[in-house]
């Protein structure tokens, strides 16, 4: 009986790893990266009290945001009260559950902000035929969104 055993092992992990090194599964291809100069706007959504939805908004701000290449951001426009002009880099990060990118604002500061930056990690969804840009981020308890509606005006 041991001796059986012992030949069937390998037989098992041959099967084990061919099925782990099978090219059965396509990559996802990465998207897009949007890169150029889109318009739009700024908001942060507020959960309703006693709902599930998102959909009272407690500050919007038209916005200008330039992605240029190599991972360059910064942001203009209506900065003078709700949302802090930004600049910095930004990085891109591919994930089964999304695409994502992180942006490094080298004007802002830890501690209690009177601005809104575009500083942190969001999610993404670029949509390159359209020029459409969904940019979001919920904070840690989900009672808030931080949600940018962009759509490309140039390269």
């Amino acid at each position: 009986m041991k001796r059986n055993l012992f030949l069937v092992l390998p037989l098992l992990a041959l099967v084990v790893l061919g099925q782990a090194c099978s090219t059965k599964n396509d990559p996802i291809p990465a998207p897009t990266p949007p890169l150029g100069t889109f318009s739009g706007t700024g908001k942060l959504l507020v959960k309703k009290s006693g709902s599930s939805g998102y959909d009272t908004v407690k500050k919007a701000s038209p916005l200008l945001i330039t992605l240029a290449t190599p991972s360059n951001f910064k942001v203009t426009g209506d900065t003078l009260t709700v949302h802090a002009g930004s600049k910095g880099s930004f990085q891109l990060a591919y994930a089964s559950n999304g695409t994502f990118i992180n942006f490094i604002d080298s004007t802002y500061k830890a501690g209690p902000q009177t601005k809104i930056h575009l500083n942190g990690v969001y999610q993404y969804l670029y949509d390159n035929a359209s020029g459409s840009l969904i940019i979001q981020r919920a904070n840690s308890v989900q009672d808030s969104i931080l949600r940018y509606d962009l759509k490309k005006t140039s390269n």
